[in-house]
């Protein structure tokens, strides 16, 4: 499973791509959203992106996820957040929130629930198509 990892502190972005080659997933890095969008754009197998909510003056890691989910036809997007205020009390069904501070366990439980989810729609994904070649 490809995960992607946007995050604008360095320090914390390493973190979690070492946990998570670790965990044994490919992990690779966004520093903003212009490098999230050019990653998804050439890479659109990755399945997990994990992004901060903060991640530019412009743009909010919710709102990067719905412009990646055109490249990333199956994502599942974590959005970590520190920021209760900031949290909708309905999320898209491809949207997990995970509040800060996390730990390992936290992100990797996360990351471990963003894949089923991507693996069910996957599926289904494939299903429908499947379905509609038998309707042709």
């Amino acid at each position: 499973m490809h995960v992607m990892v946007v995050d604008t502190d360095v320090d914390t972005q390493d973190l979690v791509h070492y946990a998570l080659n670790e965990a044994g997933y490919e992990v690779c890095k966004a520093r903003n959203v212009a490098d999230a969008l050019r990653l998804s754009s050439q890479h659109p197998d990755i399945g997990i992106v994990i992004s901060d909510m903060r991640l530019d003056h412009q743009v909010t890691g919710m709102q990067m996820a719905l412009r990646m989910r055109q490249r990333l036809i199956n994502g599942h997007y974590i959005i970590t957040c520190g920021d209760w205020n900031v949290l909708h009390s309905h999320q898209p069904d491809d949207v997990s929130i995970l509040l800060k501070p996390y730990g390992k366990e936290d992100l990797l439980r996360a990351v471990h629930h963003g894949a089923a989810r991507h693996q069910s729609a996957s599926r289904t994904r494939r299903k429908h198509r499947d379905a509609e070649l038998l309707l042709v």
